[in-house]
């Protein structure tokens, strides 16, 4: 099995810990499914799926539900990584909102993987509606904190 081949497997195994440890919470109701991962950009690509209960007043997708895309996508990945137990929490966030999402399309998630050191991972995240790939909707950063099970680790 390649190494790209591995990381698709891995990334596809914390998508369905998602749907099989917290079923309905909102990364399981968004339906995230792997596409591919490039090695030469290290990027992954995913889609996802809104619901109608998602929209905001104007009938586009809520901006919290916006930031939960991008979220959700970034801590896949960013749990992938990590090589020990414990958790990936987010600890920082931007999204910048370009074009509206439509509640009940699929979306588009490409995340890159900027750096990871010991302690902190550094993802960036764009999002696209499934049928417009090439009008960005959402941009955005994370990083996120590698927590391991074991507090002797975390003082390291």
């Amino acid at each position: 099995m390649s190494a790209a081949s591995e990381k698709e497997e891995i990334v596809r195994r914390c998508i369905a810990m998602v749907a099989n440890t917290a079923p309905g919470s909102v990364g399981d109701i968004l339906q995230f499914r792997l596409l591919d991962y490039d090695p030469d950009r290290d990027e992954y690509r995913f889609t996802c799926q809104t619901a109608q209960w998602m929209r905001n007043f104007s009938g586009t997708l809520h901006g919290g539900m916006c930031a939960a895309v991008l979220d959700q996508a970034m801590g896949v990945v960013a749990y992938s990584l990590k090589t020990e137990d414990g958790t990936c929490p987010t600890v920082q966030m931007e999204v910048e909102y370009h074009r509206p999402l439509i509640p009940g399309e699929g979306i588009l998630v490409k995340v890159r993987v900027i750096s990871m050191t010991k302690s902190l991972i550094n993802l960036t995240a764009e999002a696209f509606r499934a049928s417009r790939q090439d009008k960005i909707c959402l941009s955005g950063s994370g990083i996120f904190f590698r927590k391991p099970a074991d507090p002797e680790k975390a003082r390291d």
